[in-house]
């Protein structure tokens, strides 16, 4: 097979289509895809099935109003608080929130990358998860364009028909119309390898029909194959590959940088209030035309000052690790 995957970030991001069930990989403020997110605010996406963690580059959907439905569980940007526009449109009823676990998200994940409907569990058990009148599932699928991305019921419980354990919780497998990452490195065919935590990337992107992967460096397929050990995605399910260094900025990447805790703190104050993200998002997306617009507008000296120190993979600060 000899196929270069490798697109433009426009090109790529035209292919989420409005009402898809999509994941964004990484955690928290970790290999986030922001320069996928800033690229979806840009094209108007609208009527996003969200699905996971609502962390930094999710937020900026859910701030432009891109994200009609999230189907999650943990949503903060880690130290700078809970993520603001999903907590000010939860608030306003803006958004349709159905909660899962957290534990149920990632074996839910697992299931659709293994192909099988469900899985089963004990974790939410007397949680009010379970509790019918939080259920939101009907109210998402509607929004979803394809309904078959979406299971029918929430969970289901039964008793243990094999060591009779009592009562357990069955998860539907997570489907998705898209996953995009944020990774290290990527061949030009679309084989990837990611440092550090590989987090549920590596299960997403084998329960989507599409994969979107963005990279700091896309190198040819024959240098990434020289050490298989270190891939964790194969090309095989890989669809389009994008080359874009500091993609996940303001967040980190490990081994090639830290995160840019001004800029994160800045964020985090101007979204307290609609009106300060749609300030924020008309400097920092619709005036930065795109991604190397971004990077222009950031400076090569911030920048540069947020690279990671081998051996650590990141910027080591002064205790107390906001300076």
């Amino acid at each position: 097979m000899d196929m270069n995957k490798v697109v433009s970030l426009h090109d790529a991001i035209q292919e989420i289509k409005d009402g898809d069930v999509i994941l964004s990989g990484g955690i928290v403020e970790n290999r986030r895809p922001v320069a996928a997110a800033m690229e979806m605010v840009r094209q108007r996406k609208k009527n996003l099935v969200l699905i996971g963690t609502c962390s930094l580059s999710d937020d900026i959907l859910v701030g432009a109003g891109c994200i009609a439905a999230y189907r999650g569980t943990y949503s903060a940007n880690g130290a700078f608080g809970i993520s603001p526009n999903l907590k000010r449109r939860s608030e306003e009823g803006s958004i349709i929130i159905d909660d899962i676990g957290h534990l149920d998200y990632s074996i839910g994940v697992m299931a659709g990358m293994a192909g099988v409907p469900f899985i089963a569990s004990k974790t939410c058990i007397g949680t009010d998860v379970l509790n019918p009148a939080y259920d939101n599932l009907s109210r998402v699928t509607e929004i979803a364009r394809n309904k078959d991305r979406l299971p029918h019921k929430k969970y289901v419980l039964m008793e243990d028909p094999f060591f009779d354990m009592g009562t357990i919780q069955l998860i539907p497998a997570i489907k998705l119309d898209v996953c995009i990452c944020h990774v290290q490195m990527a061949g030009e065919q679309g084989t990837v390898r990611i440092d550090g935590s590989l987090t549920f990337d590596h299960f997403a992107a084998l329960s989507a029909r599409k994969v979107i992967i963005t990279a700091e460096q896309v190198v040819p397929e024959s240098y990434i194959r020289q050490d298989p050990n270190r891939n964790c995605i194969p090309c095989t399910s890989v669809d389009l590959v994008v080359e874009a260094p500091w993609g996940a900025h303001p967040g980190q990447v490990h081994n090639y940088y830290d995160m840019d805790i001004a800029f994160l703190q800045e964020y985090a104050r101007s979204c307290a209030t609609q009106e300060g993200f749609d300030k924020w998002a008309e400097t920092w997306i619709f005036n930065a035309g795109g991604h190397e617009d971004y990077l222009d507008k950031l400076g090569a000296s911030r920048l540069e000052k947020l690279r990671a120190v081998p051996p650590y993979g990141y910027l080591p600060r002064k205790k107390g690790g906001m300076e």
